[in-house]
């Protein structure tokens, strides 16, 4: 386990040495990576969409948050991954403060992500109904995460992107079967980003795939299920840091562990079934990577709707949209259908209660996307 960056309260003089003397030699896109274990201590509540809260025993795999930094242009944004199902919107206001207050960035350039891994810490609860164990922890993760975004901040190297997509067929199934093509269609596809540092090595792997964390079942071990072993591989193959990005996916579910099946192939739901589902995925990542064409000439830009709820960050001809809100795959296909000349990655985090409106107009996020291109 790694031991976790130094954390800043009010940097105001690392502020003004990031924003005046940034580590480039030029106006490209420039990226650092980093990431730090957020993993409870054993007793803390285990928490998720489908068992009842229970007291962690273990650990199969640490959580942790991923953090990329990118400028280009003068332009800074960040983006930030955290192994949980979700976080409440005081929490996450609470991390984008903490992040921009270590490193400079403007909040609007700060993009938060969720895994909506299944075995989590109860983060997207209210503090009035977080366990009591909570109340340290929920204090100090927003310093973990602007620590961890700092580190990635002062160690910008030149970078280039591209992207690519594959299938990934018969990890997921929809909770009510069959749907049309174009949904399943969009249901098995895997979709990458890779940023690619100067000797043409892949430095970060963004991996989008439209299918909850939810594999593992009724466990009392920490782990963050198929997306930490997807990550751990990636990262063992050499990538410095995998970010794993839940497309819009409220109504799949992985593998064949849907509502009400009564014949599933691997009842038990263990670890080794996250095992198997997360190589297979980061096989098929890794696949594609060759035929990958980046560009250091990408320009950031960042667009966030008025209430707040989906923010786009467009990183050259790449755009990654990050929502506040879990939404169906239907989502996707309109998006996708309305900008069908757009590569872009889907991220549906959840950011209240179980019982969220999972409502959010895709004409209002159709103009949010254009406007990142304006």
């Amino acid at each position: 386990m790694r031991t976790p960056p130094q954390c800043y309260h009010s940097p105001t003089s690392l502020q003004d040495h990031y924003l005046m003397n940034p580590p480039t030699v030029d106006n490209l896109l420039h990226i650092g990576v980093a990431q730090s274990p957020i993993t409870p201590p054993t007793g803390f509540t285990i928490s998720g969409p489908e068992f009842p809260d229970r007291p962690s025993i273990g650990i199969d795999d640490d959580l942790s948050v991923r953090c990329i930094t990118l400028t280009s242009y003068g332009e800074p944004a960040t983006i930030v991954s955290l192994d949980a199902w979700g976080i409440s919107e005081i929490l996450r206001n609470r991390i984008t403060n903490a992040v921009t207050n270590a490193t400079g960035i403007p909040r609007e350039r700060v993009i938060i992500t969720c895994t909506g891994n299944g075995t989590s810490p109860p983060l997207w609860r209210d503090e009035i109904h977080l366990p009591r164990e909570y109340s340290n922890y929920i204090i100090y993760l927003p310093d973990i995460v602007a620590g961890t975004a700092l580190e990635a901040a002062l160690s910008l190297q030149p970078a280039a992107i591209g992207t690519a997509e594959t299938t990934a067929p018969n990890l997921s199934c929809f909770a009510h079967t069959p749907q049309e093509e174009h949904l399943e269609t969009e249901r098995e596809t895997l979709r990458i980003s890779a940023f690619h540092d100067a000797d043409g090595q892949i430095k970060c792997l963004l991996y989008n795939f439209a299918c909850p964390p939810t594999v593992i079942g009724n466990t009392s071990k920490w782990t963050s299920d198929y997306p930490g072993v997807a990550s751990s591989a990636l990262e063992q193959a050499g990538i410095e840091c995998a970010i794993f990005m839940l497309g819009a996916s409220v109504d799949v579910r992985p593998f064949d562990w849907w509502d009400g099946n009564d014949d599933v192939s691997h009842p038990e739901r263990t670890f080794y079934d996250a095992q198997a589902l997360g190589i297979l995925l980061a096989t098929q990542a890794i696949s594609i990577t060759p035929n990958i064409v980046s560009r250091r000439n990408a320009p950031i830009k960042t667009t966030t709707s008025g209430d707040g709820t989906a923010s786009a960050l467009r990183i050259g001809d790449t755009v990654i949209l990050s929502t506040n809100q879990p939404q169906p795959i239907q989502f996707s296909t309109d998006l996708r259908s309305a900008l069908p000349n757009t590569k872009l990655l889907i991220g549906t985090n959840r950011g209240n209660s179980p019982s969220v409106n999972t409502s959010i107009p895709i004409r209002e996020t159709i103009a949010l996307i254009k406007q990142s291109s304006a």
